[in-house]
C-alpha cells in the first residue's frame, strides 16, 4: 500500500516547474492539451488519483506540503508552492479538497482566536501572511488564510459557490469572537467581486452570513474593541456589493444589536431616515395653529355672499 508523505508529494507538485521541463516540444495545436502546464497537471492529477489512498488523505497531505513541511519548501518560493497546490488540488473532485474547510474550522477553534488574550497583539498583523512569513513567525492560521486564498482562487465558480453553505451552517455556529469574526472577513472578502459577477444569489448569501455572525459577537462579548473595522467593512460590502438588496434581513438584525454598533451602521438601513421624520411631528401639529389663524381672513367672503 503507497502511503503519501511530504518527500513523494513534494516531488509530484514541481515538475511542471523543471528545466528543462519532462514534456518534450511538439505541435500544441492538433494536441489533446493546449500547453505543457495543461499536460503536466493533467498527469499530476491522475497520479494522485491512481493511489491506493481515500481522497481526503491526499488532499491532507497536498496541504500539508506547506501548512507542515516548510523546511522542505524554499521559503522564497512558498506562495509559489501554494499556487501549485491551489492548481492541483481543485483539477481533483470534491473529496480531495473539501478538506480545506476542515482546516478553516480547526484554526476557527484554535485558543489564537477563541481566546484574545492568546495574542495580545493587533489582530490584523496576525493574519498577515507575508509580514509573518518575512520575519520568521510562522502563524499558522496565516498560513492557512493565504493557503484558502491560492485554493479559492483557482476554483471554479461551482466550487465556490458551497463557501455561502459553508458559512451559515458550519462557520456561524461557531464564531463568537471578534478575532474569529474578523478571520472569516478576511477570509471570504477578496472574493466578492467574482461572486458578484458570477453568482449573485452567492454573494446575498454571504452578505446576511456576516451580520448574522456579527449578531452572534455582539451577543457573546461584553466589550467590542474593533466595532470600527468591522463596521468599514459592512459599509464596503453594502455600497459595493449588495446595496439595498438584504435590507428586510439585515435591519432585523442590526436593530437588535448593542447601541455603539447599532449607531455606527444607521446609514446601513433606513431606521435613521425614520426617526427624523417621526421628530418633527410635534412641530407638524402646532403648524396648522397659524393657519387657523387665517381662517378668518376669508370669512369676509361668505359675508359678500
Amino acid at each position: 500500500l503507497w502511503k503519501t508523505n511530504k518527500k513523494s508529494l513534494t516531488s509530484v507538485l514541481p515538475m511542471a516547474g523543471k528545466s528543462p521541463g519532462p514534456f518534450p516540444n511538439c505541435d500544441w495545436r492538433f494536441n489533446e492539451f493546449p500547453n505543457p502546464a495543461a499536460h503536466a497537471l493533467h498527469v499530476t492529477c491522475v497520479e494522485l488519483m491512481a493511489l491506493a489512498v481515500p481522497g481526503k488523505d491526499v488532499g491532507n497531505s497536498l496541504l500539508n506540503v506547506v501548512l507542515k513541511s516548510q523546511p522542505l519548501v524554499p521559503r522564497e518560493s512558498i506562495t509559489a508552492w501554494m499556487n501549485a497546490i491551489g492548481l492541483v488540488i481543485t483539477a481533483l473532485p470534491e473529496p480531495y479538497w473539501v478538506v480545506l474547510h476542515d482546516r478553516i474550522v480547526n484554526v476557527i477553534n484554535s485558543p489564537t482566536l477563541t481566546s484574545e488574550s492568546e495574542w495580545v497583539g493587533y489582530p490584523f498583523q496576525l493574519f498577515d501572511f507575508t509580514a509573518c512569513h518575512q520575519s520568521y513567525s510562522e502563524m499558522y492560521c496565516s498560513y492557512v488564510l493565504a493557503l484558502a486564498h491560492a485554493v479559492w482562487h483557482h476554483s471554479s465558480i461551482g466550487q465556490l459557490s458551497l463557501i455561502p453553505k459553508f458559512l451559515s451552517e458550519v462557520l456561524k455556529p461557531i464564531v463568537n469572537t471578534e478575532f474569529q469574526l474578523l478571520y472569516v472577513y478576511h477570509l471570504v472578502g477578496p472574493f466578492f467581486q467574482r461572486f458578484q459577477q458570477e453568482r449573485t444569489r452567492c454573494m446575498l448569501e454571504i452578505g446576511v452570513a456576516f451580520y448574522e455572525m456579527l449578531q452572534n459577537v455582539d451577543q457573546y462579548n461584553k466589550h467590542l474593541h474593533y466595532m470600527d473595522p468591522i463596521c468599514d467593512f459592512l459599509y464596503h460590502l453594502k455600497y459595493m456589493f449588495t446595496g439595498d438588496s438584504v435590507k428586510d434581513q439585515v435591519e432585523k438584525i442590526i436593530c437588535n444589536l448593542r447601541p455603539a454598533v447599532k449607531l455606527r451602521l444607521r446609514f446601513i438601513t433606513h431606521i435613521s431616515k425614520m426617526e427624523p421624520a417621526t421628530a418633527p411631528q410635534p412641530a407638524s401639529v402646532s403648524s396648522p395653529a397659524p393657519q387657523s389663524a387665517q381662517g378668518p381672513v376669508s370669512v369676509p367672503l361668505s359675508v359678500a355672499q
